[in-house]
């Protein structure tokens, strides 16, 4: 009896394995065989399920996507306290290797939406979906009253803002930034924006 594939499965298993291409040889410098040889299958494998090399490398970075959504998703549910939400931060930063692979992806990736308009719209679509999400968490933060949307969301802008750049000055300089120092900048960041936020009338 042929062996069922789940092909989903499979599109995350090459994307995942795209990431790690990526890591190693940038985005023009990934190749097909490369990404087939890390997924553990066939190019033919992977032309079955992507059109081109272009749509394997957006895979890629809609990965990185699904796994920023799911640390979301994974944060504690209830009222939020500023040191949660300062742990939270911290967990999005490059302090692994499975975490500098993906900050190097991600940096590829903008370097490329610049001149590319259809790539800068995928990228200003994850953004408002990921601004999105953390607003949702925001409003849940314990406060004498509740935040109007607005204010959540200019608060997880300013949120993103602080660990893009923790998060890029680390990927690009990771000798200087070990995982202690990211945590401590980014704290040293957020605690002031997330402690007015919270104490907020």
């Amino acid at each position: 009896m042929p062996k069922i594939v789940d092909a989903e499965v499979q599109r995350r298993a090459i994307a995942s394995a795209a990431i790690s291409v990526i890591n190693a040889a940038g985005l023009d410098g990934a190749r097909l065989r490369d990404v087939a040889r890390a997924a553990h299958v066939t190019t033919g494998a992977v032309t079955h399920y992507f059109d081109d090399k272009d749509a394997v490398l957006e895979a890629a970075l809609a990965e990185i996507v699904r796994r920023i959504h799911a640390r979301q998703a994974r944060a504690i549910a209830g009222p939020l306290h500023v040191d949660a939400f300062i742990a939270e931060a911290c967990g999005h930063l490059p302090t692994d290797d499975a975490s500098r692979a993906e900050w190097r992806v991600w940096l590829a990736f903008w370097g490329r939406a610049v001149a590319d308009d259809r790539l800068r719209a995928q990228h200003r679509a994850y953004y408002a979906t990921i601004v999105l999400r953390l607003t949702d968490r925001l409003q849940r933060i314990a406060r004498p009253s509740p935040p109007t949307r607005r204010a959540a969301g200019r608060c997880a802008d300013a949120l993103i803002a602080a660990i893009d750049g923790v998060g890029t000055r680390a990927t690009l300089e990771p000798e200087a930034w070990p995982a202690k120092r990211q945590r401590a900048v980014l704290t040293q960041l957020i605690t002031p924006l997330l402690t007015a936020f919270a104490a907020a009338p």
